[in-house]
């Protein structure tokens, strides 16, 4: 199953959750229900017919209120983390891992985390750690793959090494590909609002403490009304607990498996079983995984372990059994487990460290000579969508010569949210047929920071153009620093300077669209599904068939004969190349937001379609590459690099 399959079967479940939810819901209304019809039959000494409870007032109110205070519940939960995976880190008191950081330890995960994104295709997620959680354990958070964050435990940056730790980012990128992310982000919502009723039961329960029961100036009828508010709270927050136990349910369905894919698809991208194999022996030997976080039930289904103890765990655990995910990876790694279960090695701390500049496992180096202005295809008839959502040998090697070419000053420059922004706006000058010092007013910079854009420029020149969008990735976690103000004047300063010369290049649009996608006000939002059929985007598709063909230089015949092979199935009969003159960047704009709503499963073939033209020469120019990451990227496609 790939990217796509994975992105329509996360809809699809979707909908289970939803029935899940109503059968939940349904659940808990008929228990409130019920308890009021006891507590009824209880003051009429038993003289009230469940015919005339049915009927009654109190039982619709009592149903209408309930169901109010599940609504209430969710969307309340919807709004605290509508800021996606900042918010939940957030609401984990994390701290995030600042590039000014000095600690060993930290510095090592930002380096994974980058070495994964630049060879999967997506900007670096944040990274952020929950500093008193001294067990192993981590969780990916988001509604959008290019927009998500990495949260991991104290106790997993201290005793996992390298390798394991590695293997554990390898896991969570895993969800952020296979679109759990956004699903787990929904079910928190869903089960905050199931659970509310208990939530309800405790507020009553500590509204009429003690002293205002025996307070001697109450009558007894005020007397009897407060004990019926305890029990009431008290039936409330047993209720609850059904809430609980079908919020576990609905995780364990959702969940269970696709811990294993995610276990399988580390091994995949990393290439070596025992990283995740040995964390995962680590948890079961000596730190475990639960949290004590107050958010460890509700953040259960989401972690890479188990988050809290509970009983019925072949039912309701949102994780298989450890042993079970051991030998799912190979038989040999269980009995190891036991072996240094039983000769009592104690947890080692990661002093086998491997250095900064070391990449994943099993990956080879790209030598980044020769290979700044094309890249050599291996087969030009591969499609390319099997490779969207993965990581391969070649890709982390790519990532790993990319960050090592990237001289110190320059990567400090990308770990501070102020220099970050100079990075940026330098890669835009650098773009521009003005000259820098002429762009330089439109910045309303002080002498020093002039200084620092024109030696980024003439910087960042000299490395090739290659580098140009990793920069970019590895800047996004900084910039993502930023206020909103700070943020609205940087892309507006973009935008001057990209048109300042009265054109846009190719690459000049994927820099400003993608900083746009990633800081502008719809930073983060989940793309709906608007479209179905590919003829309700004949003309989008056209355009950017069109545009992909001009951009490889091809033209005549062997223009038009490109563009009817790449649009074979895509569009109908009758659609021809469209002339340059009528490829205007600017209105890829609407196009891709409309070809962002496309149903999954359609993106893969116009992906496809797209990269054969990138290929048809067997060579890849660096702007049909830059063209081709920018529309998968605004199409939330995270796509490597191509070879």
């Amino acid at each position: 199953m790939n990217f796509f399959e994975h992105q329509e079967r996360a809809r699809r479940r979707t909908g289970l959750l939803a029935t899940y939810f109503i059968a939940a819901v349904a659940a808990i209304v008929v228990s409130v229900s019920v308890v009021i019809y006891i507590a009824l039959l209880w003051v009429s000494g038993g003289d009230y017919s469940l015919l005339n409870w049915l009927y009654s007032p109190v039982m619709h109110w009592s149903t209408a209120i309930t169901l109010l205070i599940v609504i209430t519940g969710s969307l309340h939960k919807t709004w605290q983390i509508r800021d996606g995976g900042v918010a939940l880190a957030d609401m984990l008191n994390a701290r995030e891992i600042l590039p000014s950081c000095n600690s060993l330890a930290d510095r090592r995960l930002r380096n994974v985390v980058e070495e994964m994104a630049i060879a999967s295709g997506i900007p670096a997620p944040r990274t952020f750690v929950m500093p008193h959680e001294k067990s192993i354990n981590a969780l990916a958070a988001g509604f959008r793959p290019t927009e998500a964050v990495i949260v991991i435990t104290q106790g997993a940056l201290d005793s996992l090494n390298r390798e394991e730790l590695q293997g554990v980012i390898a896991h969570e990128f895993s969800h952020i590909f296979n679109a759990d992310m956004r699903i787990n982000m929904r079910l928190i919502a869903v089960l905050a609002g199931i659970l509310a009723i208990g939530k309800v039961g405790e507020f009553l329960i500590h509204a009429n403490t003690r002293m205002r029961l025996y307070n001697r100036r109450r009558d007894k009828n005020e007397v009897l009304g407060i004990f019926f508010l305890i029990l009431l709270g008290i039936a409330m927050m047993v209720i609850g607990y059904i809430g609980l136990f079908f919020g576990r349910l609905i995780k364990a369905a959702i969940s269970r498996q696709r811990e294993l894919l995610a276990d399988a698809s580390s091994v995949q991208f990393t290439r070596n079983a025992s990283g995740i194999a040995n964390a995962l022996i680590k948890i079961r030997n000596h730190a475990g995984s639960h949290l004590m976080s107050v958010h460890g039930e509700d953040m259960s289904h989401m972690c890479f372990g188990e988050t809290v103890p509970f009983h019925l765990q072949s039912l309701l655990a949102t994780h298989p059994p450890l042993d079970n995910r051991l030998r799912a990876l190979g038989n040999e790694w269980l009995a190891r487990a036991r072996t240094r279960q039983r000769a009592g090695t104690p947890l080692q701390t990661p002093s086998d460290t491997l250095p900064d500049g070391m990449g994943f496992a099993g990956s080879t180096p790209v030598p980044p000579g020769g290979a700044a202005e094309r890249v050599t295809a291996g087969t030009t008839g591969q499609p390319v969508s099997p490779t969207v959502g993965t990581v391969l040998d070649a890709h982390l090697g790519y990532a790993r010569s990319i960050i090592g070419s990237i001289p110190e000053d320059l990567r400090n420059n990308l770990q501070h949210a102020e220099p970050a922004r100079l990075v940026v706006l330098a890669l835009a000058m650098g773009t521009s047929q003005s000259e820098p010092a002429a762009l330089l007013p439109l910045l309303d910079l002080n002498t020093v920071e002039s200084q620092q854009v024109l030696h980024l420029v003439a910087q960042i020149r000299t490395l090739g153009t290659r580098i140009r969008l990793p920069l970019i990735d590895m800047a996004l976690p900084a910039l993502q620093q930023l206020s909103n103000s700070q943020r609205e004047q940087l892309l507006e300063k973009l935008e001057q300077l990209v048109l300042h010369d009265q054109r846009l290049t190719l690459f000049e649009f994927v820099l400003t669209r993608i900083l746009k996608d990633h800081l502008g006000d719809n930073a983060g939002r989940a793309p709906a599904i608007r479209f179905r059929q590919y003829p309700q985007l004949a003309n989008q598709i056209q355009l950017i068939l069109s545009l992909m063909v001009h951009a490889s230089g091809s033209s005549g015949g062997d223009a038009d004969l490109l563009f009817r092979r790449a649009s074979g199935t895509l569009l109908p009969p009758g659609r021809i190349l469209l002339p340059l003159e009528k490829c205007r960047i600017e209105d890829l704009d609407q196009a891709l937001a409309d070809l962002r709503d496309l149903t999954p499963l359609l993106k893969a073939p116009l992906l496809d379609a797209l990269a054969d033209i990138a290929r048809a020469d067997s060579r890849i120019q660096v702007q049909q590459a830059e063209l081709l990451r920018g529309i998968a990227t605004l199409m939330d496609c995270p796509m490597p690099p191509l070879f």
